[in-house]
């Protein structure tokens, strides 16, 4: 599993102990990764927090917005397994890299913390 996936692991932890989304992200960032670059990268925060937080802010940004396609193209067939690259091709994105968003939905939907 990826930092990024770790970290959404117990990320989803803290916000089921009372955290915001944005907070349990980088208190769990910094327990896999001690590079400043890792810990600021902003894709899997933002998917993260679209996943898992009710705060209306994150609903709108682009990385957000991938990680629910990616999640309700999971949904739509949940005994399939995709590679990070098909579902990345799946949620129209072909042209911009994926970039941490699906290690977080997909660390998540392995885990049965979002179905």
């Amino acid at each position: 599993m990826t930092i990024f996936g770790k970290t959404a692991i117990k990320a989803f932890e803290y916000v089921k102990s009372g955290h915001q989304a944005d907070k349990a992200w980088r208190m769990a960032i910094c327990e896999f990764s001690k590079s400043e670059y890792t810990q600021a990268k902003g894709c899997p925060r933002v998917a993260f927090c679209g996943l898992v937080s009710d705060d209306k802010r994150w609903g709108n940004m682009e990385n957000a917005i991938y990680a629910r396609k990616a999640l309700d193209i999971l949904r739509t067939n949940p005994n399939r397994r995709y590679s990070k690259d098909e579902l990345w091709r799946l949620i129209g994105s072909p042209t911009k890299s994926q970039n941490g968003q699906l290690d977080v939905v997909l660390a998540l939907w392995d885990s049965k913390l979002i179905s």
